[in-house]
């Protein structure tokens, strides 16, 4: 059976977000919402919908290690199949039902992949869904160096699989692309299988960890991307061209950082380092590159 996991913090759509679960056509599932010290909003938001599992922490653990909040909430789950959702993203009504209908044709698979679109705060499509294919690991990695959207709520995993191959998700600061490291964990053997007749509904509300440019938040997402690059280098072959593009990612992040001082990281020395150095060397490079950025 399976799960949808939500974990509550935010207030501003998270009545719509439950209205979308409500919606689905094929009711086989239990909800849980798990309160992280919200404000008050998110158990009135929750009383309404009583059919819904509610427990609320005293602790809010999701500021400052959200994998262990995830990790915290799936300890209350006992169901196999988990779909982590998030307080104010949609869900198209069908969803569940081809869920379903998907785990038929792949009883062997351990993570499901939806179509997904982005919506604005005021609901509105500002990035249309695109075709989505059963996938490798290598070739989800590939695509996502290519800048087509994946994210934690348009997959669906199995939580037994992945705490027998890694013991939980892949852990980066502020769970930064471990969602990604996580599927390509559970992708290996079975491959990433696709839903594409389900659309899953992103909000980029600037409210949330994506759209956050603040300094110290983007040299977090540096850091994070740096030990997502070390443990892909660990786990797969990576080619030239995907290595290169890691690079690229890195130099975007510190164009954020620093506007008018000298691009470090698009230097031929640090893409020389990030290409060549042993793995063991990698972090400890990008670490003192980094403390140049004040």
């Amino acid at each position: 059976m399976l799960a949808i996991v939500v974990p509550a913090y935010k207030p501003q759509f998270f009545q719509l977000a439950l209205n979308s679960i409500e919606a689905q056509t094929d009711k086989n599932f239990q909800c849980y919402i798990f309160d992280d010290a919200a404000p008050e909003e998110i158990k009135s938001i929750s009383d309404n919908f009583p059919k819904f599992h509610y427990m609320r922490f005293n602790e809010n653990m999701g500021r400052v290690d959200l994998i262990g909040h995830w990790h915290r909430c799936l300890g209350f789950v006992k169901e196999e199949w988990v779909w982590l959702f998030s307080d104010d993203d949609i869900m198209e009504p069908n969803c569940v039902e081809e869920f379903y209908k998907t785990l038929y044709l792949h009883p062997e698979a351990t993570v499901f992949r939806f179509a997904r679109s982005v919506i604005d705060a005021n609901g509105q499509i500002t990035e249309a869904s695109r075709a989505i294919k059963n996938e490798t690991s290598l070739e989800f990695l590939k695509s996502r160096l290519e800048g087509k959207g994946s994210c934690l709520p348009d997959h669906i995993f199995n939580w037994k699989k992945l705490k027998e191959a890694n013991n939980g998700f892949v852990n980066f600061p502020l769970a930064w692309c471990s969602d990604d490291a996580t599927w390509c964990l559970l992708g290996k053997i079975h491959k990433i299988i696709a839903i594409p007749s389900a659309i899953v509904q992103i909000r980029n509300s600037g409210i949330n960890i994506t759209c956050m440019r603040d300094r110290k938040n983007v040299k977090t997402k540096l850091r994070a991307s740096m030990l997502f690059y070390l443990w892909c280098i660990q786990n797969f072959d990576l080619s030239l061209s995907h290595k290169l593009k890691f690079v690229k990612i890195f130099s975007e992040y510190a164009h954020i950082l620093y506007f008018f001082q000298p691009p470090l990281f698009r230097s031929p020395v640090f893409v020389l380092a990030m290409l060549l150095a042993p793995i063991h060397r990698l972090y400890s490079i990008f670490k003192r590159s980094v403390r140049h950025i004040k």
